[in-house]
């Protein structure tokens, strides 16, 4: 297997990288420099990085990819993602052999991560659930090209039940035993949420690997106002839960 590929998606309804959701929640163009700047400073090499629009950008050595024909989902914009997914299977992008790291453009990676540790196996796919609850989180994915059918799958079931595509996925789980054993449960370090903070800093591997919020937009369900804050520490356990490289990052692009 060749090296692992760190892929970004984004489909803006409006050409650009405005959700129209809220004005917090529009900084995805920061974001994507944020990410690109931090990818590079772990080593990631720039070909290996792929970021994939329906608009046109560029930041240092990365050039976005414009994805023509992946419909932004309105009704449920997060979604939106499993159409660039099934569209860069549809265009013979994702390719055999390959393992493809897919994140949100608010999943952070904090330390380097190795096909070797992920240990897939015979699995087409892994995820890290909730913790206290088993559904999937699809903000961080590691995928192979053999999993198509299940992201299309997926995709049906999004506009079948008009539903997100974590709970399509939890459905599909449950009518298809075989799906469900063909994808991997892997551990909380590979996408650490503010949820659930105590059991799971506790079930966490260390170093966390990837931190899974968005600095500008507050936490509705856990009532944090300045998640940035929180992930730097001043959370009920007092854990900093960034490393001072993506801080910095942060600062330099006036995200604070």
């Amino acid at each position: 297997m060749s090296v692992m590929k760190n892929l970004m998606i984004f489909i803006g309804p409006k050409g650009t990288f405005d959700t129209g959701i809220s004005k917090l929640a529009n900084d995805y163009g920061q974001m994507a420099k944020v990410q690109i700047e931090n990818s590079l400073a772990l080593g990631w090499k720039a070909k290996d990085i792929l970021l994939f629009t329906n608009f046109g950008f560029e930041y240092g050595p990365i050039k976005a990819s414009v994805l023509k024909g992946a419909n932004f989902i309105y009704q449920l914009p997060r979604t939106s993602k499993i159409n660039g997914i099934i569209k860069l299977f549809e265009k013979g992008l994702i390719k055999k052999g390959e393992l493809y790291w897919f994140h949100d453009l608010d999943a952070f990676q904090l330390a380097p991560i190795t096909e070797s540790e992920l240990d897939l196996g015979d699995a087409d796919m892994a995820m890290a659930n909730y913790g206290r609850f088993k559904r999937y989180n699809t903000g961080s994915i590691f995928f192979k090209s053999s999993s198509k059918d299940i992201f299309y799958k997926i995709g049906e079931i999004v506009y079948k039940k008009n539903i997100d595509e974590e709970k399509a996925l939890e459905l599909l789980e449950a009518k298809d035993r075989k799906i469900k054993r063909r994808i991997k449960t892997i551990n909380k370090t590979y996408n650490f949420t503010a949820f659930n903070l105590k059991p799971s800093y506790k079930r966490a591997i260390k170093p966390i690997k990837v931190v899974h919020f968005h600095p500008l937009a507050r936490i509705r369900q856990l009532k944090i106002e300045k998640p940035l804050d929180y992930f730097k520490g001043e959370n009920y356990m007092g854990i900093p839960l960034l490393t001072e490289r993506l801080i910095k990052i942060f600062k330099y692009h006036r995200i604070r």
